[in-house]
């Protein structure tokens, strides 16, 4: 039954009822905090479980370098112990972290170090400190050990890898291969031997600063061009992430994602351009699910990097921004910056790139990702995301609302949404409404215990930053982008009459400068949103015929988990038809989605039905669904153009298919 939004529930009670945000009071003994002590900060996070999704209740970074405090003697001299006013820093931040641990009732902590702790000259002492304080041991990740790790955190992210991945910490890189296919197995492919590099961001930087001509930063170049090439062969990925234009690469550590937020102010800059002199933003500031083409990556690379032509003859300092400080790029990571971008130059010219994403997933999240049961690995974090959330309904079951709608829907629409350029740059179709349509069907129950007038306001905002679903792993931008359209679309009947510009006019009201931005994300421009608008229109409809499981009243304690969707008695059928084949001159087509709704009780319908669909509620509705659309987008070849045509007929009978 649906429990909806009270007032007189309380804030206990709502989050004890689900494991994505437990109480302090209800997190059992599952639970599970991972210290993260790297080169340039400590992190530090707690999970409920260890649910596909990593349900994180608590997270915090001090920014305590013990890269910098080895190297403060300047970037010539050799490195020194970690000073004890340092260790006294980390113990304090280290006894806060368990303190926080026992509020949560969480004392499984694991606690693990990667470059700067393994080669501090008095690494041993750090430890034993540690212990003596905190009663925690330190497990120091070899260099294989942290580049497999880093690996699993960007796999923890996202919803099957298939790529390269790059992890850039303070003091080392580390790259890899990974494949990884959960709809096949829960076999996840690396290299035996992934990369592994001291070329980290402080590191770097500091090289830099020593190499301080172009002449001895092009030898730098080069030596580090060298090496990668080196190893590279030696990490020999497999040739079926490959293509003839590249590779995928998924970036992740506090360097690379820096340039992932200096990218998306690029897209401000031009979006600002377009807008009327209104200041802009990019539409989704996530950076777990951004990509961008490596070859636009490589424009703001290029004129980032610091200067080591030999033939140069001015070593100038670049501002880096010319257009104030981007969002999220603090002073000491635009310090580090240019060295990131001195290191992927050096990539990208030994190892040919096609796309890049970038990840918030870590050693953290690797670690998390490592202890996970198997069978945990293969599940959809975006699906056991939702169905842990609070705000989901207890005991939905939309199977044969999702047979309903595939039912229903032309392939042409799956072919629409997976056309832009990030999958122009793929290696395989995403295959994005597939994926995204058992979601959209249970958010599309998250908004309805809402004032009207806020239900497709809400919808719209759920997938985007600030929304309930702003923090789900496995989402593209893209992904984020289609949910919150055809969420929107999904509550079209309570937003002004379509005289008046209808749900989008309503929208683009409140936010002008977002709603706009994301319209321009959704694949195949006008053609991709009509099909959003399709969809959402027809999940609306389905949930207002049959709102809840379609099953008898008296049988509803059952068990019926093991129950085909055509086996439910139903209201409603939809089909579609695709009529006259493909003309061979324009090659247009025509679908013709027929909504066929029962108004008599009987036969397939279960007796005592026929009030649910024969009523002056779902009528009204179904004449504002009939509705014809064009799809008519110029030169390409992904996808048939023609005519969707969306009809709704109330019958005694359901063979009586439009």
């Amino acid at each position: 039954m649906y429990k909806p939004w009270r007032l007189d529930r309380s804030h206990e009670e709502v989050l004890s009822n689900r494991g994505n945000f437990p109480s302090i009071k209800n997190i059992e003994k599952k639970g599970i905090g991972v210290v993260d002590i790297g080169s340039n900060g400590i992190r530090f996070g707690l999970v409920s479980s260890l649910q596909r999704h990593l349900p994180v209740v608590y997270e915090e970074r001090a920014s305590i370098s013990l890269f910098e405090a080895q190297n403060s003697s300047g970037s010539g001299s050799e490195r020194i112990p970690i000073p004890e006013d340092v260790i006294d820093d980390v113990i304090n931040c280290l006894q806060r972290f368990k303190y926080i641990s026992r509020q949560y009732n969480i004392d499984d902590v694991n606690v693990i170090a990667t470059e700067a702790t393994r080669t501090a000259p008095n690494s041993v002492h750090l430890q034993n400190r540690i212990l003596e304080a905190t009663g925690w041991n330190v497990e120091l990740l070899s260099k294989a050990d942290e580049a497999r790790i880093s690996g699993l955190g960007i796999v923890a992210t996202y919803h099957g890898v298939e790529g390269l991945v790059m992890d850039m910490g303070g003091g080392s890189v580390e790259m890899n291969y990974i494949m990884h296919r959960p709809k096949e197995n829960d076999d996840i492919k690396m290299s035996e031997s992934p990369i592994n590099l001291p070329y980290g961001a402080a590191a770097l930087t500091n090289l830099l600063e020593k190499e301080n001509t172009p002449q001895k930063r092009s030898k730098l170049f080069e030596k580090i061009k060298c090496e990668l090439r080196d190893y590279f062969g030696r990490l020999n990925p497999p040739e079926e992430i490959k293509d003839d234009d590249g590779y995928n690469v998924y970036m992740s550590g506090g360097g690379l994602r820096s340039l992932g937020y200096l990218s998306m102010s690029e897209t401000e800059s031009k979006i600002n351009k377009k807008s009327s002199g209104n200041e802009a933003a990019y539409p989704i500031p996530i950076i777990n699910g951004y990509g961008t083409p490596a070859k636009e990556l490589a424009e703001i690379i290029k004129r980032l990097v610091p200067v080591h032509d030999p033939s140069a003859t001015d070593n100038f300092v670049k501002n880096i921004f010319p257009d104030g400080k981007p969002f999220r790029i603090s002073k000491r990571r635009a310090k580090l910056l240019p060295a990131a971008c001195f290191l992927l130059e050096a990539v990208m010219e030994v190892i040919p790139l096609k796309y890049v994403y970038f990840c918030e997933g870590g050693v953290r999240q690797g670690k998390c990702f490592d202890l996970m049961p198997r069978v945990e690995r293969q599940k959809d974090p975006l699906e056991t995301f939702i169905l842990s959330h609070p705000f989901h309904p207890n005991n939905l079951d939309t199977q044969h609302q999702l047979a309903i709608i595939k039912n229903g829907i032309p392939s042409v629409f799956y072919d629409v949404l997976d056309h832009d350029d990030s999958v122009k740059y793929s290696i395989k179709r995403p295959n994005r409404l597939e994926r995204l349509l058992p979601s959209l069907l249970r958010l599309a129950y998250w908004s309805m215990n809402l004032a009207k007038e806020s239900r497709p306001i809400s919808a719209f905002y759920l997938p985007l930053a600030g929304g309930p679903l702003c923090n789900a792993p496995g989402l593209t931008h893209i992904d984020r982008a289609i949910l919150s359209w055809c969420l929107m679309w999904r509550y079209h009947e309570d937003a002004s009459g379509s005289k008046d510009g209808g749900v989008e006019k309503d929208i683009s009201r409140m936010d002008p400068i977002l709603f706009y931005d994301v319209k321009k994300m959704i694949p195949a421009g006008k053609d991709g949103r009509k099909v959003c608008e399709i969809i959402g229109k027809l999940i609306g409809f389905v949930i207002l015929c049959q709102p809840g499981d379609p099953m008898p009243l008296a049988n509803r304690d059952e068990n019926l988990s093991g129950k085909a969707a055509n086996e439910y008695p139903y209201v409603y059928k939809l089909a579609v038809k695709d009529d006259g084949g493909v003309t061979t001159m324009t090659k247009r087509k025509t679908w013709n989605i027929g909504l066929t709704v029962l108004t008599k009780s009987g036969g397939e319908m279960g007796n005592g039905f026929s009030f649910l669909t024969n009523n002056s509620i779902v009528r009204d509705a179904g004449k504002k669904l009939v509705k014809s659309y064009e799809l008519k987008k110029e030169k390409h070849d992904e996808y048939h153009l023609g005519e969707i045509n969306v009809r709704v007929n109330f019958s005694d009978s359901i063979e009586d298919i439009i």
